[in-house]
């Protein structure tokens, strides 16, 4: 969008449908819902996390203004935003979070969760994740085909 000067709406609504629809509500939920109450909540790299969620929330709500308004920079200079959160949030997420709370677990614990996480899984649609799937692979196709492709 920067180097064509213009705002792709349809793939930044389609980006924000996947951010919120699949890695806001379907994974940080089973984190914020489900995988805390397993760990202290008080705990900073908890705390961190949450503070992240919010965070690329509040990115995502300014790209969503950006589009109402018009505005090429700040859709763009939020998704590059989100797009670092999260980047440093998955590195925080494997390096320090996930070893964090694996330390203290239960296999009894685990079944539990994992039981948790599956009851949430069915309450969503099946199509829910075979759209996203879609998504992701047509994205590929444009930008990464593309890429390597003359």
């Amino acid at each position: 969008m920067r180097s064509s000067g213009k705002i792709d709406r349809d793939l930044v609504l389609k980006s924000v449908d996947f951010i919120r629809g699949y890695a806001d509500r379907f994974h940080h939920m089973k984190e914020e819902e489900i995988l805390f109450d397993y760990t202290d909540k008080n705990a900073d790299i908890i705390k961190v996390i949450f503070q992240d969620h919010e965070k690329g929330r509040g990115f995502i709500r300014l790209v969503v203004e950006g589009l109402e308004k018009i505005d090429l920079d700040q859709v763009c200079i939020n998704l590059e935003n989100y797009r670092e959160l999260l980047t440093e949030h998955i590195k925080k997420e494997d390096e320090v979070l996930y070893p964090f709370i694996d330390r203290d677990l239960t296999t009894k614990q685990i079944g539990e969760m994992f039981s948790r996480f599956n009851e949430v899984e069915s309450k969503t649609s099946k199509d829910v994740p075979q759209k996203y799937l879609e998504f992701i692979v047509s994205i590929e196709k444009k930008f990464i085909q593309k890429k390597f492709m003359p």
